[in-house]
């Protein structure tokens, strides 16, 4: 008898349920992309990288798919080090990125994926006479560098109860699809060995593991309906 009479109450839980889940859903396919409510920003002009001394900053040329971009300068001893920052929203796809907007373009399929625990994957190549690393850093979880790790990032981090409710009541969308692409490159001898490029590489993800975490605690702020 008891259960006769929680059986309707425990069906229409359950429709509910189903029909909430599949509105989320539904929502999250429909919404409008990042890149079509991007907001304006200005990224900082100093970060701090131990062992390196900021030689100078300048404003990047705007992409459209780039909320904004800064280049950073840094030099210690006789060696020199660029960092490019563009702050994007988007798909995270590393490998578009440097095929789209960099001189590196068929060179990015050289690109070798690294991974530290705790940070994430990047990726390593040279090109014309330098050594790059590149990688996304995203407002939680772990730097990627393929669209699909990307997506895995978005959905272990933001398909979560905190953030979908407050996604119900628009204060803030499901995925936040912002990344910050970083580029690092320092001179590379064009005909360096296979030693001299493993310590060159030492060199940038030295830096790109201090470069990560200084971000990861000034993320920059979303604002509502911008993500």
């Amino acid at each position: 008898m008891v259960n006769t009479v929680w059986q309707p109450a425990r069906m229409t839980l359950l429709v509910l349920s189903f029909g909430s889940a599949l509105f989320v859903l539904g929502r999250a396919i429909v919404a409008p992309k990042a890149a079509e409510t991007q907001p304006s920003y200005s990224l900082p002009a100093t970060i701090p990288l131990p062992d390196w001394q900021a030689t100078s900053s300048a404003v990047l040329q705007p992409l459209p798919e780039a909320i904004a971009g800064q280049e950073y300068q840094y030099r210690r001893s006789d060696q020199s080090l660029k960092v490019e920052l563009r702050y994007m929203a988007g798909d995270g796809d590393v490998n578009r990125f440097l095929f789209v907007h960099t001189p590196i373009r068929q060179d990015n399929n050289r690109l070798v994926l690294k991974y530290q625990p705790k940070l994430g994957f990047y990726g390593v190549l040279p090109h014309q006479g330098r050594a790059y690393l590149s990688a996304c850093i995203s407002p939680r979880g772990e730097s990627t560098v393929t669209a699909q790790q990307f997506v895995q990032n978005l959905r272990a981090h933001d398909l979560t109860p905190t953030r979908v409710l407050p996604w119900l009541a628009g204060k803030q969308p499901l995925l936040d699809r912002r990344c910050l692409w970083t580029l690092m490159s320092v001179p590379l001898d064009t005909k360096a060995d296979t030693a001299t490029l493993d310590n060159t590489y030492k060199t940038l993800e030295t830096a790109w593991f201090s470069w990560y975490r200084w971000w990861q605690p000034n993320f920059p702020p979303a604002e509502r309906g911008a993500v």
